[in-house]
């Protein structure tokens, strides 16, 4: 949590309206970058891959250009094979949140490095999931109460799985980052 020295300052409009536009935009013109050089592609060639013209990309990492769209975002994400999180937040958590802007900190894992990561560990999946894992099918939209509903108690023990498989993937996040410095 930011402490609140850093926090005083938002106090002023002004100040914490230029901020918080100025840190989106370079949050994500940075991520933008970050993962475009995780994929070892020119903005030539990222632009290809997201169906954009490499202007387009080039607008997209600078950090003065402020008119991304929600839907620009969402065609990256799919292109990359990561998720996209838009959401409101509390200035503690903006700092807490942008604090690192290291391209190892911005290069979220791809959905197959998750699935490699989860074969890796032998993580036993509850049943939706697990269907998904085996099978790849596309289950369509579906809600809470359905996946509750498709796992049965037995598959409890996921749950102590999945924090297992998040405590070691957070001990090699902390190992890439220590051996990046």
């Amino acid at each position: 949590m930011a402490d609140q020295n850093k926090l005083s300052k938002f106090a002023e409009k002004k100040y914490r309206d230029n901020y918080l536009q100025s840190r989106v935009r370079g949050f994500i013109a940075y991520q933008i970058q970050a993962l475009r050089e995780k994929l070892g592609l020119t903005q030539a060639q990222f632009a290809e891959l997201t169906a954009k013209k490499q202007s387009t990309v080039s607008r997209l990492e600078s950090t003065e250009y402020g008119k991304v769209s929600v839907q620009t975002l969402l065609d990256v994400a799919c292109a990359c094979d990561v998720a996209l999180i838009v959401r409101f937040a509390s200035y503690d958590e903006l700092l807490d949140q942008t604090g690192n802007m290291e391209a190892s900190a911005l290069q979220p894992r791809s959905i197959q490095e998750t699935l490699a990561l989860l074969r890796q560990a032998s993580i036993p999946a509850g049943g939706a999931f697990r269907h998904f894992l085996e099978f790849g099918i596309d289950q369509g939209p579906r809600t809470a109460q359905e996946y509750k509903a498709n796992d049965n108690a037995n598959d409890l023990a996921s749950g102590a799985a999945l924090l297992a498989y998040r405590a070691s993937s957070a001990r090699l996040a902390g190992v890439h980052q220590a051996s990046a410095a």
